[in-house]
C-alpha cells in the first residue's frame, strides 16, 4: 500500500466508480423483475418483468395463424351384394367380423329379419404391441382367439356376392419379339406373361400372322405380323407358356428369311444359312446345310 505510484496524468478518474455504480443498478433492477410461481400441478416458475408465460405467448401466435382445414377421415367404400347373383350354401359374408354363412335367400337376404342384420367392422384391423383391435372402435385384446370375437361396430346388410362397379379401361401394350430359323421353319417367340389361353387367339394366314392377347392387368397385345416368306397355315402351330408365347412357321419354300417381317427396304445380297449338320469334330468334318439360293451358287 505505501509503494509510491509510477504514472502520473492530468485530473482524478471517476470511470470505475461510474461503472460499478451502472452495474450495481443493473443487477438491482434485474433482481426487481424476476419472479415466481407455482402452476396448478405445483411446479415452481420464473418469471423476468413483465414478460407473459411461454404458454401465454404460443397460444396468443396460434391465434394470430389462420385456421388450417385438416382432411377429415376417409370414409370406406362398403361392398353391395349382388342379389341377382345365387348364393352357394354355407359361403361366408365377406364383411369384417361379421362371419355369419349363407343359409338361404329368405333368411338373409330378404326382408328385414334378424338373419339380414350383418354387424361388421368398416375400417380394417390394427396390431400393436401385441394388442388387437379395429380402426373403427376402441376396443383392444391381446389373444387373436379373443379378436375373432370382437362384435362388429356398425349394422347393415350382408355381402356375400359383391357387384362389380368399376369397368376398368383396357391398355394396350407392346410385347417384344424373337426368332430364329431352321430350313423348314421359322421360331418366334413373343415374350407375354400369363396370357389368358381362354380368350387369346392366334391365326395363320399364307403371308402374315394375327396376334390378339390377353394379359393379366386388363392389359391387351394385339399385332399383325406381315412374314417375309409364305407359310403353310395348315401346318404351322403355336404353344402357350408362363412367359411366352412359341409360333411355328411352316415355310412353303426353303428359301432363308433374312427378317422375320417384310420390309421396303433394301436389305442387299444377304442370305442367312442355318447352321450345319454331320458328325461333331472339325470344319472339314461337317456338312453345311443350305437353303435353295445359296445352294444355286
Amino acid at each position: 500500500m505505501k509503494i509510491p505510484p509510477c504514472t502520473e496524468i492530468q485530473g482524478h478518474s471517476t470511470a470505475v466508480v461510474e461503472s460499478l455504480n451502472a452495474s450495481t443498478a443493473v443487477s438491482q433492477s434485474i433482481s426487481q423483475t424476476v419472479s415466481t410461481g407455482t402452476t396448478a400441478d405445483g411446479k415452481e416458475v420464473f418469471r423476468v418483468g413483465n414478460t407473459a408465460p411461454a404458454s401465454e405467448f404460443l397460444s396468443s401466435k396460434n391465434a394470430l395463424l389462420p385456421p388450417v382445414d385438416r382432411p377429415g377421415p376417409v370414409a370406406p367404400v362398403l361392398e353391395v351384394d349382388d342379389l341377382n347373383t345365387p348364393v352357394p350354401v354355407g359361403t361366408i359374408c365377406r364383411r369384417k367380423g361379421c362371419g355369419v354363412a349363407f343359409a338361404s335367400d329368405e333368411v338373409n337376404r330378404q326382408g328385414n329379419g334378424e338373419g339380414t342384420i350383418c354387424y361388421f367392422h368398416p375400417l380394417p384391423p390394427i396390431f400393436r404391441e401385441g394388442s388387437k383391435g379395429y380402426l373403427c372402435c376402441k376396443r383392444r385384446v391381446l389373444e387373436f382367439d379373443e379378436f375373432l370375437k370382437i362384435k362388429g361396430c356398425q349394422t347393415g346388410r350382408h355381402c356375400f356376392i359383391s357387384v362389380v362397379t368399376e369397368t376398368k379401361t383396357e391398355e394396350q401394350v407392346d410385347c417384344r419379339m424373337d426368332h430364329y430359323q431352321t430350313p423348314d421353319q421359322v421360331h418366334v417367340s413373343v415374350f407375354a406373361k400369363h396370357v389368358d389361353k381362354e380368350r387369346s387367339s392366334v391365326q395363320f394366314e399364307d403371308v402374315k400372322v394375327i396376334l390378339d392377347l390377353y394379359l393379366p392387368s386388363n392389359k391387351r397385345f394385339t399385332r399383325t405380323i406381315e412374314l417375309f416368306g409364305p407359310i403353310t397355315p395348315g401346318e404351322s402351330a403355336f404353344q402357350f407358356f408362363g412367359t411366352k408365347v412359341e409360333l411355328h412357321l411352316q415355310k412353303s419354300d426353303r428359301r432363308s428369311w433374312t427378317v422375320l417381317e417384310k420390309t421396303d427396304s433394301n436389305l442387299g445380297n444377304i442370305n442367312l444359312t442355318f447352321g450345319v449338320g454331320g458328325r461333331t469334330g472339325t470344319v472339314g468334318g461337317k456338312n453345311l446345310v443350305l437353303d435353295e439360293t445359296n445352294k444355286a451358287r
